[in-house]
């Protein structure tokens, strides 16, 4: 039998003062702290208060498990993993180190994954910048619903994958084998998609708020969210072969366009801010194309006017025209941002 009602599963690396407020979130939560188990898997840290942290936690709380992985990995999937393995609960959720829960985030998710059977419950989630939180905006317009699969409402496919504001059932997990990608990006999406396919049970409450995500884009402090280097632009490719994958191995190709349109559109918005050079991106472009032509094929431009130059060149695998019209569409954009600025300026 469960010891806990929710595992809280967090990767930690370098989290240092973001631990309290994340740990403050967990002592106050409507649901009750002795309810919750709190899992850190630590990916060798080497800040000193990070792990002093952990530590703290650890001894003073028998709710809560530190673990030290003896290399580091540099991505969250493989300390997930490990949560999973080690939970005690009835269900777990997978949360950032540097973001925080709802007071009632947990009590709201517990009641109706319990009062439905879900082996998903999904919310919305808060924006959190410097100056300003922000709802999040979906296609459901607040509207909640319950499904038995993914096909009953195949709007669940526009949702944001990210992984933290999604409570699952552990026997759930375990009995599907639902484990996410280690050593590569787009893990969440994955976990996702497998997830939302095998569910048998699924509840999606959009007028609810249960998460904090803080967006912070400052030298030396940079949300994932602002990263746009070769690495990680690759890493999130390699992931997506694995969405896809499973999705051809399960016969749910039919599904690619809309499960994939809107993460290629910001897979190519990032390659077309990123600083990286001409040869980085064709070489991130010959590993992307054949994934790129799926959706292309179904949505020309990828139903974004702005795109619309990329179609015959993907199609054509003329990567050096690719990379050319990138180049170019980065200039428009730039020009735009410029005209818009101005324009703004005019008017005070």
């Amino acid at each position: 039998m469960a010891k806990y009602k929710v595992s809280v599963i967090v990767p930690t690396y370098n989290s240092g003062l973001f631990l309290n407020a994340f740990f403050d979130s967990m002592m106050y939560q409507s649901i009750g702290f002795e309810n919750i188990q709190v899992i850190f898997v630590d990916d060798c840290s080497d800040d000193e208060y990070t792990l002093y942290l952990l530590d703290l936690f650890d001894v003073n709380f028998p709710n809560v498990k530190s673990i030290f992985l003896d290399e580091n990995n540099g991505f969250p999937g493989k300390g997930r993993n490990i949560g999973i393995d080690l939970s005690d609960a009835q269900y777990v959720i997978f949360s950032d180190h540097d973001d925080t829960y709802a007071p009632d985030a947990f009590e709201v998710m517990y009641n109706n994954a319990v009062e439905n059977n879900a082996d998903m419950t999904i919310t919305n989630y808060y924006r959190v910048f410097p100056d300003k939180k922000v709802n999040v905006k979906t296609v459901f317009n607040g509207e909640n619903i319950v499904v038995d699969s993914v096909l009953d409402d195949k709007r669940l496919f526009t949702i944001d994958p990210a992984i933290w504001c999604k409570l699952f059932k552990k026997e759930f997990l375990m009995d599907n084998n639902i484990r996410f990608l280690e050593g590569m990006l787009a893990e969440d999406l994955y976990f996702f998609i497998v997830s939302l396919f095998k569910s048998s049970r699924t509840v999606y409450l959009d007028d609810f708020f249960s998460y904090n995500y803080n967006i912070r884009n400052i030298e030396g402090d940079r949300s994932t969210i602002h990263i746009r280097n070769k690495k990680y632009l690759g890493k999130m490719v390699e992931g997506y072969w694995k969405v896809d994958e499973f999705l051809n191995e399960s016969n749910y190709g039919e599904f690619y366009p809309e499960i994939f349109n809107m993460h290629l559109v910001y897979w190519i918005t990032s390659l077309i801010i990123s600083d990286i050079s001409d040869d980085e991106k064709r070489q991130l472009i010959v590993f992307v194309n054949e994934l790129l032509k799926k959706d292309v094929m179904v949505n020309p431009g990828f139903n974004e006017k702005i795109y619309s130059s990329l179609t015959k060149p993907i199609l054509e695998d003329d990567y050096t025209k690719i990379v050319k019209n990138l180049n170019s569409i980065k200039r428009y954009r730039g020009i735009l941002s410029l005209l818009s600025d101005t324009f703004s300026r005019s008017r005070r």
